[in-house]
């Protein structure tokens, strides 16, 4: 398959709208290759969903902002009514980080980063949505970005047809990337979209009482043709909102979103088996197996232009030496750890720490103290000599 289908939790849904410029924003002619966004905006975001249908969006629909905020903020657009419980009030991440600081007023920098992901382990949040992206090949994503170049180049060679049928099969290649994600969003829709109802806590002679309904979702799809680093990347992000209509009796309840996290995997054998096909009919595109075996890629294609628009060849900066031998590449995060554990990690020693002095001048006390504790078996002198044999 060329697709990968993930899932993760989301919490700014206002996130989605600021990769959208006005389409008719000038383009920078220097740079050649066409990967900014923001140079003439990323798709719209289309409506999807029976649940979004109950709010009177029809499939496809242009999503606009003011009732797109409203819905994932569970609210109707219309009316205003609250949709379905208010989610969870739980204690922010930079409350609890203010307490364990407070307890440890000398923390040093290493102990805070760790008291960071302590406080971060402890924050609970409710998502508003549940983000189900569809990521494309990075070959599809070449081919489709070259054909975005020639139809820029050729605008600025002054010609004025040549643009209109390069635009053309742009919108194509943009068409048949949304049809293949609505097919997969269609399967999720059937087979994964349930919610539960009545009691799912203690089981009454074996029996749970509580039942799961098919749910009506609500789903926002944007289609991207660039990664955050400005590289192309084809994926959809399809935004399911945390409630959904239960079509039994018509109440908003919260989506149980662990069915649909397991069947990703099917829904991207949908998407590829509309997808790869499709594209071969238009644009006569061949496929040949990937090198890792996971899943088809345009021929063509060589690695070294898979390799040129992607961060996931840190050669040099990316402990290339590791990762490599072991057949895998670095995580987008990967860098960015890096950078933060360096300062760390190549910070001289500043001598002794101040606590530490200040243990051995007690054990150096106790050492030639007459009390019990200082004897032969204290603890003192056991933690002195275990530090000396370290050494």
């Amino acid at each position: 398959m060329a697709v990968r289908v993930s899932a993760e939790s989301g919490f700014n849904p206002g996130y989605m709208l600021k990769g959208q410029a006005e389409q008719a924003a000038a383009e920078r002619a220097a740079g050649g290759y066409y990967i900014n966004a923001a140079q003439a905006g990323e798709a719209p975001g289309r409506w999807f969903g029976k649940g979004a249908e109950v709010l009177g969006f029809t499939a496809g629909q242009v999503v606009e902002e003011v009732p797109f905020l409203a819905v994932y903020q569970q609210v109707h657009p219309v009316t205003g009514e609250r949709l379905g419980r208010r989610p969870g009030q739980y204690a922010k991440k930079t409350d609890v980080l203010a307490g364990l600081l407070e307890a440890e007023p000398y923390a040093t920098e290493d102990r805070r980063v760790e008291l960071e992901r302590e406080a971060a382990q402890r924050t609970r949040r409710s998502p508003a949505y549940t983000d189900v992206t569809a990521s494309h090949d990075k070959t599809i994503s070449i081919v489709h970005a070259a054909i975005r170049e020639n139809e820029r180049r050729a605008r600025l060679a002054g010609n004025e047809q040549v643009p209109v049928l390069w635009a053309a099969r742009e919108r194509r290649w943009q068409e048949i990337l949304q049809e293949g994600n609505r097919r997969g969003l269609e399967y999720l829709q059937q087979v994964a979209s349930w919610t539960r109802t009545g009691y799912h806590g203690k089981r009454v002679d074996g029996v749970e009482p509580g039942r799961w309904e098919q749910a009506l979702p609500v789903v926002t799809s944007w289609l991207q043709g660039t990664n955050r680093k400005g590289e192309p990347h084809d994926h959809v992000h399809n935004l399911w909102a945390r409630m959904a209509v239960t079509e039994a009796d018509g109440k908003w309840r919260a989506l149980d979103t662990m069915r649909i996290r397991g069947h990703l995997g099917a829904m991207a054998a949908v998407v590829a088996a509309y997808t790869e096909p499709a594209l071969t009919t238009e644009f006569g595109v061949q496929w040949v197996r990937r090198a890792d075996g996971m899943g088809n890629e345009i021929a063509g294609v060589t690695q070294e232009w898979k390799d040129a628009f992607s961060t996931r060849t840190w050669h040099g900066r990316c402990g290339s030496a590791v990762n490599r031998p072991r057949g895998r590449c670095c995580s987008s995060g990967t860098p960015r750890g890096i950078t933060r554990a360096s300062p760390r990690m190549t910070r001289r020693s500043t001598g002794t720490p101040r606590w530490r002095r200040g243990m051995r001048r007690l054990a150096a006390a106790s050492l030639k103290s007459p009390t019990p504790c200082s004897g032969a078996g204290s603890p003192m002198r056991l933690s002195l000599a275990r530090r000396r044999t370290r050494r």
